[in-house]
C-alpha cells in the first residue's frame, strides 16, 4: 500500500509540471547570469539598438527585437500552461514578418543613403543635417 501511495503523485500531469518548474527555474538562472554580466559590463549591448554608423537609436531594431521577444515570452507561457507546443497563429508570423520587413527596408534606404553620400563625398557619419556649416541655415551670412 506504502509503494501504491508514494507513486501516486507521479502521474503524467504532476510529472510534466515539476519538468516545467525546472526548465522554467534554469531560464530564470541563466537570464540572471546574463543580466549579472551585462550590469557588471561583461556583455556590451550598448550597440544593440544603434545604427553602425551613427549614435542614433534604430526604432526598426527596437521594434523589432521588442515584438520578437514579446511573441516568443508569450508562446512559451501559452506552451506552459497547455503543458504542449502551441501552434503559432498565422497572423503572428505575418505581424513578424512585417516587423522583420521593416528593419530590412530600413536597412536598405540606409545603404542607399550612404552610397550616395559616398558619391557626393559627404561624409557617412554626418547625419546632423548642418551641412558642414556649424547649424547655420543656407540663408545664414557669414
Amino acid at each position: 500500500m506504502e509503494s501504491t501511495a508514494q507513486t501516486a503523485w507521479m502521474t503524467w500531469p504532476n510529472l510534466a509540471f515539476i519538468i516545467a518548474i525546472v526548465v522554467t527555474v534554469i531560464i530564470l538562472a541563466i537570464g540572471l547570469v546574463i543580466a549579472w554580466k551585462m550590469l557588471t559590463d561583461k556583455i556590451d549591448i550598448t550597440s544593440l539598438l544603434q545604427e553602425p554608423d551613427s549614435n542614433k537609436a534604430s526604432i526598426s531594431r527596437f521594434q523589432f527585437l521588442l515584438f520578437a521577444f514579446v511573441i516568443a515570452g508569450l508562446l512559451l507561457m501559452l506552451s506552459i500552461e497547455s503543458g504542449a507546443f502551441v501552434e503559432v497563429p498565422q497572423s503572428v508570423l505575418i505581424l513578424l514578418g512585417i516587423s522583420g520587413g521593416g528593419y530590412v527596408a530600413s536597412k536598405t534606404i540606409q545603404a542607399g543613403v550612404t552610397k550616395t553620400k559616398i558619391a557626393n563625398g559627404q561624409s557617412v557619419g554626418d547625419d546632423n543635417g548642418d551641412n558642414g556649416n556649424g547649424g547655420a541655415g543656407a540663408g545664414a551670412q557669414g
